[in-house]
């Protein structure tokens, strides 16, 4: 049977040992290990899978802005069961561990407008200001005018993968082209079937990797 040490995680982090070959570190708070090689320190040493941090947020409320301007999409649902990822002040997507995590955000896009517009995505670090966006993560989408007196209608999805600190903090940016775009959530419906409610934007977060 392999040898199984216990400490918290900054204990580890602190004492940083060298475990034996087979040896199993276990983090007291988070559950995460890693497993020695006779050779590396604690701190060098991937962990043992996937730690499993992850969390689901959304909005079941309807979310407008102004034409051309950087607005951060917010969260009022949160999954009870959400673990190392929380929101902070509705739009801060803060993971409370360091790894590689995976961000999945789909939004429900709303035209109300008679011509088509566009509206533009992208994710922001740490940071009020532009100088928080991150390289390489806007996506666009037009939306379909308004047609037969039913909004115009889209569905964007997001897929980016972060390497984050402990504390990091991701917002999710948007800006339409005209303020008849809007991320519309949906009431639970009967007719002409039976069909649930739609949020205007659900996000998971995954942990995919260790630090």
């Amino acid at each position: 049977m392999a040898i199984q040490k216990v400490d918290s995680r900054a204990g580890w982090a602190a004492r940083n040992p060298v475990l034996l070959s087979g040896e199993i570190g276990l983090e007291r708070e988070t559950g995460n290990q890693k497993i020695g090689n006779g050779l590396k320190e604690w701190n060098s040493l991937q962990y043992f899978g996937s730690p499993g941090y992850w969390a689901e947020f959304s909005s079941d409320t309807d979310q407008t802005t102004t034409a051309d301007t950087p607005t951060e999409v917010t969260f009022n649902r949160a999954n009870e069961d959400n673990f190392g990822v929380k929101v902070i002040a509705d739009s801060r997507l803060t993971v409370d561990y360091p790894g590689v995590y995976v961000f999945e955000v789909n939004l429900q896009l709303s035209n109300n407008d008679t011509q088509i517009h566009d509206v533009h995505f992208w994710l922001r670090k740490n940071n009020a200001g532009d100088a928080g966006n991150l390289d390489l993560t806007t996506n666009v989408a037009s939306v379909i005018e308004k047609h037969g007196g039913i909004q115009g209608a889209n569905n964007l999805l997001l897929d980016h993968t972060l390497k984050l600190a402990g504390g990091d903090y991701i917002q999710i940016m948007w800006a339409p082209t005209d303020a008849n775009i809007s991320l519309k959530a949906g009431a639970a419906a009967s007719s002409p079937y039976v069909r649930p409610s739609r949020p205007s934007v659900v996000c998971n977060v995954f942990q995919v990797a260790g630090a």
